[in-house]
């Protein structure tokens, strides 16, 4: 049914009025379109662009990340990390050692999500573990130390230097609050452990587990699996 036959017969016989009530039902039809489109604009699932910026805004994630990756310098063949003549850049006293980043929109919205998360935690272990994983993949985890800090446990085959700066400055995983996490990374891939742990292995296959301080400290050995919650 047309939405000229609600208009009051006072106003059906006259054109001026009739034109005017059209143009403004056009107009709020336009607006209310508009106002439907944002909610597709704004998913996180298919925003792209300056539309995941605005995302990113809202939760608390810029697309800039500042020193977030170590730049690499021309050098010598005892330095691993050094890149050769024509290729490097030459240091001089004073240059930044750190660079930028900024995100591609799929980086980007991965690290919203993560913030999403955080956003909206509960504090429960389970909650806890469930942000560790999504954030780190199915190889990390959480070890409760029970004296107000957690062990997070990083697994070398999936750490970078993007994903560790995330860790480590942005504070995107669940935290409870006043509670202090100390980043590890696994650096052996077969650790020794018993039958109930199906991730570990053997004697003569399994190795005792090493574990490295992501932090810059002193690399510790342990000699014996940390048990995993």
């Amino acid at each position: 049914m047309s939405r000229e036959n609600f208009l009051i017969w006072q106003y059906r016989t006259k054109p001026k009025a009739l034109k005017t009530i059209k143009a403004i039902n056009k107009e709020t039809e336009n607006t209310f379109k508009n106002a439907i489109q944002i909610a597709d604009i704004l998913n996180i699932e298919t925003a792209t662009g300056y539309a995941l910026d605005l995302i990113g805004r809202h939760v608390g994630v810029s697309r800039v990340l500042p020193t977030a990756l170590k730049k690499e310098y021309f050098g010598w063949l005892e330095d691993e990390s050094a890149l050769p003549f024509g290729i490097g850049d030459f240091y001089r006293y004073g240059d930044a050692l750190s660079a930028s980043v900024i995100l591609n929109d799929s980086d980007y919205r991965f690290f919203i999500k993560a913030r999403i998360t955080k956003n909206y935690q509960i504090g429960t272990l389970s909650n806890i573990v469930k942000s560790i994983k999504f954030v780190i993949g199915a190889k990390g985890n959480v070890i409760d130390l029970q004296n107000m800090s957690m062990n997070i446990i990083l697994n070398s085959d999936h750490l970078n230097s993007l994903l560790f700066y995330a860790i480590s400055k942005m504070d995107i995983l669940v935290r409870p609050v006043g509670v202090n996490y100390q980043s590890i990374v696994l650096v052996n891939h077969t650790p020794f452990g018993f039958s109930n742990d199906s991730q570990a292995k053997g004697f003569g296959i399994g190795r005792f587990v090493r574990i490295q301080n992501v932090g810059g400290k002193q690399c510790q050995e342990k000699y014996k699996k940390p048990q995993i919650i």
